[in-house]
C-alpha cells in the first residue's frame, strides 16, 4: 500500500500593503487535524484526500498553514516559524512514497520572494530525488524555476474565477498516483510571457483567456499529457519572476511538453492586448456619475481590492464623489476599524462624526471626514 504525505502552506500576498501579515492570520493543523478539517472542505486537500481514500492508499497528513484569504506581505519572523514548522513535519513523517503540496504560488515574505520553491526544494532535500512531488497551485500564482526543479509535477487551477479547487487537488491526486506506481515519468516546460493582464477577458468561461485554458486542457487529456496550464500571476505581488507563464507536463517527451507549452503561451500572446481594463481617472469617474441622475453605476478600484491582498483602506472614490458634491447613493466597502467602534458605539440610528479610510495604508490614502448614521451594525 503506498504511504501519500500531504501539506499544505498557502497565501497570497500584496507587496503593496504596508501592513505585514503575521504568523497567527494562518490557521495552522497538524496531523489528523488537516485531515478532519479537509474532509468538509471542497478544496484542493479535500478532493486529493477522496483520490487517495478511494485508492486505499495511507495518508501521512503532516502540517497545514493556510491564510483564509489574501494579504501583506509575510513578515520574517512568521515566514521562518511556518517554514521550520513545515519542514519539521517533513521530517518527522515515517518513510513515504509520495508526495502532495498545496500551495498558492503568489506567496512572499519580507527576505524570501519565493516561499513555495524554497519549501519545495528543503523538501527535497529531506526526501532526496527518488520521491516524487506534485504540487498544486492557483493560476494567480508565479511559476518560478525552482517550483518546477524541485517538484515532479505541477497542477493548476483552469478556471477564474477560481470555482475548480476540488477538481484540482482530484487531478493533483490522480497524477501522483500515477507517478508513484511507475505508469508515468513527468517531464516539465514552461514559456514565460512578459505580460501582466486583468479584466473581464480573463473570465476563463466567457473571455479571451478561456480559449488559452481550453487549449491546455485538451493537452492534458491528450496522447501523453499529464498537466497543462497557465499562470498569470497576482500583479500586486511585485517580485523578480512576476509574468505570465504556460506550462505543460507529459510522459517522458519533453519536445512534446515545449512545443505545446509554446503554443498555448503564442495563443495567449494573440489576445493579450485585450485582456487589459481600461482605466479611468477619478476626475473623469466623477463626471461619469454626475452625468447619470438615474441607473447603477459600478465603480471598481481593483487595485485596493482585499481579495488580491491590499489594505482595503482606499476612501479615493468616496473623496472624489463628495468633493463632486455627487447626490446619488453611494454603496462602497472600506476597512476601517476605528470607524468601525465608533459605530458600534453611536448605535443603529445614532449621528457621528468620524473619519473613514486610510488607516492601514496612510502613505496612499488619507483619512476623511465625514457625518454618518449608522443603518446597520453586523
Amino acid at each position: 500500500m503506498p504511504r501519500i504525505l500531504i501539506a499544505e502552506c498557502k497565501q497570497e500576498v500584496s507587496t503593496f500593503n504596508p501592513h505585514l501579515s503575521g504568523y497567527k492570520d494562518f490557521g495552522i493543523r497538524r496531523g489528523r487535524e488537516l485531515i478532519e478539517y479537509h474532509r468538509t472542505v471542497r478544496n484542493e486537500v479535500g478532493g486529493a484526500l477522496v483520490v487517495f481514500e478511494a485508492a486505499g492508499v495511507e495518508i501521512v497528513p503532516a502540517y497545514s498553514a493556510f491564510f483564509i484569504s489574501s494579504g501583506g506581505t509575510l513578515a520574517k519572523a512568521a515566514w521562518e516559524r511556518i517554514a521550520a514548522e513545515f519542514l519539521d513535519a517533513i521530517r518527522a513523517a515515517p518513510p513515504v512514497d509520495g508526495v502532495y503540496f498545496c500551495m498558492h504560488g503568489a506567496m512572499a515574505s519580507e527576505e524570501e520572494h519565493d516561499p513555495e520553491g524554497w519549501l519545495l526544494s528543503e523538501t527535497r532535500r529531506i526526501l532526496g530525488d527518488d520521491i516524487p512531488i506534485v504540487v498544486s497551485l492557483d493560476l494567480h500564482g508565479i511559476l518560478t524555476d525552482r517550483i518546477v526543479e524541485h517538484s515532479d509535477a505541477i497542477v493548476a487551477y483552469h478556471t477564474y474565477p477560481h470555482v475548480d479547487f476540488f477538481e484540482t487537488g482530484e487531478r493533483a491526486a490522480r497524477l501522483l498516483l500515477k507517478i508513484v506506481a511507475g505508469e508515468v515519468k513527468p517531464v516539465t516546460a514552461k514559456v514565460a510571457i512578459p505580460a501582466l493582464v486583468r479584466g473581464d477577458e480573463l473570465i476563463t468561461a466567457t473571455g479571451r483567456f478561456g480559449e488559452c485554458i481550453r487549449q491546455a486542457q485538451a493537452v492534458e487529456s491528450g496522447p501523453r499529457g499529464l498537466s497543462a496550464g497557465m499562470f498569470i500571476g497576482n500583479p500586486f505581488t511585485d517580485v523578480p519572476a512576476l509574468q505570465t507563464y504556460s506550462f505543460v507536463v507529459t510522459d517522458n517527451d519533453i519536445d512534446l511538453a515545449k512545443r505545446e507549452a509554446l503554443l498555448i503561451a503564442a495563443k495567449f500572446w494573440e489576445h493579450h492586448a485585450v485582456m487589459q481594463v481600461p482605466l479611468v481617472s477619478l476626475n473623469e469617474m466623477a463626471r461619469i456619475a454626475l452625468a447619470h441622475a438615474t441607473g447603477t453605476i459600478a465603480l471598481v478600484d481593483a487595485a485596493d481590492a482585499t481579495s488580491s491582498g491590499a489594505s482595503g483602506d482606499s476612501n479615493a472614490i468616496l473623496r472624489k464623489l463628495m468633493e463632486a458634491e455627487y447626490k446619488g447613493r453611494t454603496l462602497l466597502p472600506i476597512v476601517d476599524a476605528a470607524a468601525v467602534t465608533v459605530a458600534f458605539a453611536a448605535g443603529i440610528g445614532g449621528r457621528l462624526e468620524t473619519t473613514i479610510g486610510g488607516t492601514r495604508d496612510p502613505g496612499r490614502f488619507q483619512p476623511l471626514r465625514i457625518t454618518a448614521t449608522v443603518r446597520l451594525l453586523s
